[in-house]
């Protein structure tokens, strides 16, 4: 069987896809990368929002009139997995996880080889799952309760993919600053300097990043495992708001504190960190005072980098039945703002680290990422090498 695979959402459910495309791969089927030649399509759907799960079922009916086989699987299967299953298109077949799906092929999930998706960066899973309620999220629902990997089979996984030739591994999950807890409410409980550590010891690998960070699972020995060059200097952090009010409307479990602490320690032994963030813009309920709260903060930190999204409700969430909506022009218009905001303050960074010199890990096209995450050009070099590159204006790759 020639099979395609589409993936909506986040870094986890590339990798499901990975994992799902070398599960068929070993036994005997060949992934294809268009429409044409594909004889079954396989859905991995996201329902993080309400526009995600609508990309995810315009997904299934243009395959449809393709004249496909299609298998939906996902987040937005596990959430709804009523509305899939209600449709009508005798080709559409709902299996919910992987191990669904290698039953229905008749595969043994542990002589699944593991993904080596890239040369250059791999991601690795070391969580899955999430016990927060945050207001907004559906996440929880779509993914369960937190789970770890244990730190074995992480080691493991880090080995093989140095075996194959990577150089750098970007630790991801659903919560992943809450691994090493038993819940993932329990902030205190998390020990993520603990598989850091046990990283930095036990593998030779040359470059170790994060997803996107919980700040409330942030600790002390986190940092001083930081200082360790390995380790790059980027770290994206689930904000969501600058305004402690919004945040407890959230049920975000933080507020901006612990949101300070970590730029202020990460600069502290990595002056030249660089800290990202996400916003929701127009939250329900948030005033224009709130609102000039998180633009304040956003000024405050100096954001390297922010990702600006206006709040959209997503059914099922507390949120979503919140009695004070805010207009979706006013959503729209306050993140407008911040991203002009966002967008001053990437150009300023980036102006603050020209003339130094960055070890670049080269990908294909010529590019690579600083440690702090400047794409920068690398001409020359190939890809998998690394190479040392000084920053200016003719090798800065991003426009700002």
């Amino acid at each position: 069987m020639k099979f395609l695979i589409k993936t909506l959402g986040c870094k986890v459910n590339w990798l499901d896809s990975a994992r799902i495309a070398t599960a068929l791969e070993s036994v005997g089927h060949q992934q294809v990368m268009n429409d044409d030649e594909a004889e079954m399509v396989f859905i991995n759907s996201c329902t993080v929002t309400a526009e995600a799960d609508r990309k995810s079922h315009q997904f299934a009916n243009k395959t449809l009139n393709l004249q496909k086989d299609v298998i939906v699987t996902g987040c937005s299967t596990r959430v709804d997995g009523g509305s899939w299953s209600a449709r009508s298109d005798d080709s559409i077949m709902v299996l919910q996880d992987e191990l669904a799906i290698f039953n229905r092929f008749d595969i043994d999930p542990d002589e699944v080889p593991f993904p080596v998706t890239s040369r250059t960066r791999l991601p690795i899973s070391i969580q899955t799952g999430c016990d927060n309620e945050c207001s907004f999220c559906i996440t929880r629902l779509a993914r369960g309760k937190h789970q770890n990997i244990p730190e074995k089979q992480v080691i493991d996984q880090i080995k093989h993919a140095i075996d194959e030739g990577v150089r750098e591994v970007v630790l991801t999950g659903i919560n992943l600053a809450a691994w090493g807890s038993e819940n993932s409410n329990n902030a205190s409980s998390s020990h993520l300097h603990r598989l850091l550590e046990a990283i930095l010891s036990k593998t030779t690998i040359e470059r170790i990043r994060f997803s996107s960070l919980g700040p409330q699972y942030i600790q002390q020995p986190f940092f001083d495992l930081f200082a360790d060059s390995r380790v790059c200097d980027y770290l994206h952090v689930s904000m969501q708001s600058g305004s402690n009010s919004v945040l407890d409307r959230m049920v975000r479990g933080h507020g901006t504190e612990e949101i300070a602490k970590i730029a202020e320690m990460a600069r502290k032994v990595r002056p030249n960190t660089a800290v990202a963030a996400d916003i929701i813009a127009g939250f329900p309920g948030e005033t224009d005072s709130e609102h000039q709260e998180t633009v304040d903060f956003i000024q405050q930190i100096g954001f390297s980098k922010l990702h600006v999204f206006p709040y959209s409700e997503r059914e099922g969430t507390p949120a979503a039945d919140h009695s004070d909506p805010i207009e979706r022009k006013l959503r729209k218009e306050r993140a407008k703002e911040i991203r002009e905001i966002a967008l001053n303050l990437r150009k300023t960074y980036i102006q603050e680290q020209m003339g130094r010199n960055f070890s670049i890990l080269a990908e294909e096209g010529g590019h690579g990422l600083t440690s702090n995450y400047i794409r920068v050009r690398c001409d020359g070099a190939k890809q998998g090498e690394i190479t040392t590159v000084t920053l200016n204006e003719e090798t800065l790759a991003e426009k700002i």
